[in-house]
């Protein structure tokens, strides 16, 4: 069976290559002893895909029960070939607890004994219930049992004669020679989830269509969900911790004579396979993946109101994912382990936007002359038919998976009592706190105590909630938010709310910058703008030398109101970032190199213009990430298209003066300034004349609000 099993693997292979599907495991290692899987049950497709991970990932044979509907023709002969028998052989609870007992292969069954296609799963009367025509009632024990069974036999491999062993073995059907007494038979959970399901046509479905006609039969729906699934989804297994079944077991050891006693046997069997079971599927259903629609239709539902509001909803989805993050032990997708900054900051966020777009589709929200939605409540519930709910009320069958987990439930139904503006302020709270806790846990880590608001490097915040204007401002490689504060105050003089984040790795100590990345400098920005966009209905963004670069880079990829860019670091006049890592592919490698031979990996900055400031030395290898910052700007800065204000010291001994020409001539900005000023030191921020920076930096904004 090997064999069959390698074949097989290698087709579904080549079908994964060529369909791209996107098939991924997560969870706990799994047990060496032979397994019994349990797991739920949505797509045919599971059938053949669980055991090809399991043979692909770990070298595990296993075997499956499948739907004697299936067992036809070339298909069925195939699936007979790779060890799979029908739920309807009268031998497959012998067959199944025998190669357990062997070790000769693991198992895979569905408890729920079909395709729950509504995901309608309920907690009744201490059972877990599933409902639809095919089957309506408790989550079926037949796994449980089996388990129940293969553990007794074990227990009497190892503690009886053989003669005994035979006797109890063949009462239940099984052969007792090759029963290995050193295996420990476990249940394993394997919960499945995907994510996005959305039906709609495919190449494959309208092939299918055009030759056989099937358009409204079950086959069809099947096809449409399945095909989409298989290609466009992304396919989680997740398996979970072991059962044991020793503790299962327990009261029925306390006497011995039990194990002889059939009668006593089926009773306790009878008493413990709902207890199993309840265990089994309440560790499947728990550790389900929860993603991104998970968190769109709970908190669609929650809200107090039928009138949608988009930038409502996005931060109540933010507020709940954040909440969620909270909670320990769930599966998230990897898409909710993180901020969802882009969520807030792109109006076209693909996630956001594809599930509207799902929803107006399927008429649950319908669009109103001012640009929101009207939420239908009644087409969501409304009940469709069982094999065509995925296609025809998607969002209420993801609805359905979500929904009996009821701690979620209830963060949502707390989280929706907040109005928006409450929301938003929260929001902006948390991003505060989360920049802050950065900066304490690295200011820690050097100085054996928290820092103070005062530090240079701790980052600025200066808001009013009277302020409809707000500016995000980054410091410069090097340097700190420090280097920005009078800027800062001066314009929320002005009326403007600033904040001034600090890029991972600066204010504290060089050392920090070993294992600081490009991307972070990017996050700690996106961070600030997020906060910022929750509180301003205008945000402009900004930044000097380094930090111009970043409020460019954000620029390119969002919408904002207005770029300021000061002596932005496009061009240097440094040849070791200028020059020679641009040319250098293998730039760690480099350093790896120069240590080696002696060369130190430090660079002296002790020359500095504001050593109060700035680091006073920095690393070789953390120049090639300001050099990533560098080649990811000249790649993208054609997509700026908001208003610019460019601002360069002519006599800048950093920054090349053509740097800010560079920047003006590549913008696609049709309303754009370039000011140049007569200046001798890079920091036009603390240099004499910086008055008239920051007054042409307020007009700008003023003429643009």
């Amino acid at each position: 069976m090997r064999l069959a099993l390698a074949f097989s693997s290698l087709v579904i292979g080549l079908v994964r290559k060529l369909s791209g599907a996107n098939i991924t495991i997560s969870g706990e290692e799994v047990a060496d002893s032979p397994v019994l899987f349990v797991a739920n049950h949505f797509t045919r497709f599971e059938t053949f895909v669980v055991p090809h991970m399991l043979y692909e990932e770990y070298g595990r044979v296993s075997r499956s029960l499948a739907d004697d509907s299936v067992f036809v023709g070339t298909l069925g002969r195939f699936m007979r070939w790779v060890g799979t028998i029908s739920n309807k052989n009268k031998a497959r609870d012998c067959i199944i607890v025998e190669d357990l007992l062997k070790g000769s292969s693991d198992w895979i069954i569905y408890p729920e004994g079909y395709m729950v296609k509504n995901k309608r799963i309920t907690f009744d009367n201490g059972e877990f219930c599933t409902h639809s025509p095919e089957y309506e009632g408790p989550i079926h024990t037949g796994a449980a049992v089996m388990a129940l069974r293969a553990k007794m036999a074990q227990l009497r491999a190892k503690t009886h004669s053989k003669k005994d062993l035979k006797r109890f073995c063949s009462s239940m059907g099984i052969d007792a020679d090759g029963i290995d007494t050193t295996l420990e038979v476990k249940v394993v959970p394997i919960s499945i989830t995907y994510y996005p399901i959305r039906p709609g046509k495919n190449r494959f479905l309208t092939w299918v269509n055009s030759i056989v006609q099937q358009r409204n039969t079950r086959m069809f729906e099947e096809l449409e969900i399945e095909v989409n699934l298989l290609m466009d989804a992304h396919m989680n297994i997740r398996f979970g911790e072991a059962i044991h079944l020793d503790t299962y077991m327990e009261s029925f050891l306390e006497d011995e004579n039990l194990l002889y006693d059939w009668d006593n046997i089926n009773a306790f069997i009878d008493t413990q396979r709902k207890v199993l079971t309840n265990t089994m599927m309440q560790r499947v259903y728990s550790q389900m993946q929860i993603h991104f629609d998970h968190l769109f239709i709970l908190s669609l539902v929650t809200m107090p109101t039928v009138k949608v509001c988009p930038s409502y909803l996005k931060t109540l989805i933010y507020k709940n994912a954040r909440s969620l993050r909270t909670f320990e032990d769930y599966n998230l997708h990897v898409e909710l382990q993180k901020e969802l900054f882009k969520m807030i900051l792109d109006e076209n966020y693909e996630p956001f936007s594809s599930a509207i777009d799902l929803a107006t589709k399927q008429q649950i929200l319908y669009q109103d002359s001012d640009g929101d939605y009207l939420f239908d409540r009644s087409l969501l519930e409304k009940e469709y038919p069982f094999h065509k709910v995925r296609v025809k009320n998607t969002l209420q069958v993801i609805l359905n998976e979500i929904k009996w987990q009821e701690p979620i439930v209830q963060m949502a139904e707390e989280n929706s009592h907040y109005s928006e503006q409450e929301l938003k302020e929260d929001n902006f709270t948390h991003l505060q706190k989360s920049e802050w806790a950065y900066y304490e846990s690295e200011y820690q880590l050097y100085y054996e105590k928290a820092p103070g608001k005062e530090e240079k490097g701790a980052p600025i915040v200066l808001y009013n909630n009277k302020n409809e204007v707000g500016l995000v401002f980054s410091h410069g490689y090097m340097a700190s938010p420090e280097e920005i504060r009078t800027l800062a105050e001066y314009l929320f003089e002005k009326g403007i709310n600033v904040y001034v984040p600090r890029l991972r790795g600066h204010g504290t100590d060089p050392e920090v910058l070993k294992s600081v990345s490009a991307q972070d400098w990017e996050t700690d920005f996106e961070r600030a703008f997020t906060a910022m966009r929750q509180v301003c209905s205008k945000v402009f963004i900004g930044g000097f030398s380094t930090g111009g670069l970043l409020a460019l880079l954000h620029a390119a990829q969002y919408k904002v109101d207005g770029v300021i860019a000061l002596n932005s670091a496009l061009m240097l006049h440094d040849l070791r970032v200028s020059y020679v890592v641009p040319t250098l592919h293998f730039f760690n490698e480099m350093i790896s190199y120069l240590n080696a031979k002696g060369i130190q990996e430090w660079i002296d900055n002790s020359h500095t213009e504001q050593p109060k400031v700035n680091y006073l030395k920095h690393l070789l290898s953390s120049v090639s990430e300001l050099e990533k910052v560098m080649s990811k700007v000249e790649e993208t800065i054609k997509d700026v298209t908001a208003p610019i204000l460019i601002i360069q010291g002519d006599n800048d001994p950093t920054v090349k003066m053509e740097s800010a020409q560079l920047i003006y001539d590549n913008v696609s900005s049709k309303d754009k300034k370039l000011l140049l000023l007569p200046r001798e030191k890079h920091s036009i921020l603390a240099d004499k004349g910086h008055d008239e920076v920051f007054e042409a930096i307020e007009r700008f904004m003023q003429n643009h609000i």
